[in-house]
């Protein structure tokens, strides 16, 4: 959908003083405008407000904010200089400056992996495809890995309880979507813990997302009711 058809719609919403919650409205037809985009390019949005996608229609979708502003910056760069420690030689031990590249995703287990090995590898200044890591400069400081990235924890009592926050699910067709958002968050990207993407969580919905608004990326999660 044009984001013309969006601004007027909008704009409706602005005119109509019979509407008491107009910023919250506004707030999820954007968000409704941006999760269709990035979820399908077929995707359309109805004049009610529906989403149309994946072969079905009129999809009710509910938006709930994961707001991480309060919670504590994720160390998992810490954590991959301990676990790289293992393979440095006594030269290449010390402290190092990793400056990254805008990750088109979130962190997840596997992806600090293959962060981890890049860093191995800048280390000993291997030519090999460098995905993540930009620059890495050797510093004078405390041993350790130190980066451009501030990064948070999205764990499953977070998402429990914007589950809980969000009103019941109505129509035939209802998706719940939970968006993370870097700047209300205070960070730069979020740790998807393993256990919020391999064990189901208990919602009356049909659908469950995490959805990084700015990065665009939707991550679907399990669900048992």
């Amino acid at each position: 959908m044009e984001a013309a058809t969006i601004e007027r719609w909008i704009s409706v919403i602005e005119d109509n003083d019979f509407i008491i919650d107009k910023d919250k409205r506004i707030e999820n037809l954007i968000n409704l405008w941006k999760f269709a985009a990035c979820y399908d390019d077929n995707a359309e949005i109805t004049g009610d407000g529906l989403l149309n996608a994946n072969g079905k229609q009129d999809i009710n979708v509910s938006f709930t904010d994961i707001s991480l502003e309060h919670a504590p910056k994720n160390n998992f760069i810490s954590n991959i200089f301990s676990a790289i420690t293992t393979v440095l030689d006594d030269k290449h031990n010390g402290a190092y400056y990793v400056e990254l590249h805008n990750q088109q995703y979130n962190y997840t287990s596997s992806r600090l992996l293959e962060l981890e090995e890049e860093i191995i590898n800048a280390i000993y200044g291997r030519l090999t495809p460098y995905t993540q890591v930009k620059k890495i400069t050797k510093v004078a400081a405390s041993a350790g890995i130190y980066t451009n990235i501030t990064a948070k924890d999205c764990t499953r009592n977070d998402i429990d309880n914007a589950i809980e926050d969000t009103p019941e699910p109505k129509g035939p067709e209802k998706w719940l979507v939970l968006v993370l958002d870097r700047l209300a968050s205070h960070c730069d990207s979020f740790y998807i813990n393993d256990d919020v993407l391999l064990q189901p969580f208990k919602t009356d919905y049909d659908k469950l997302f995490l959805f990084d608004f700015y990065k665009c990326e939707i991550i679907p999660l399990g669900i048992s009711k």
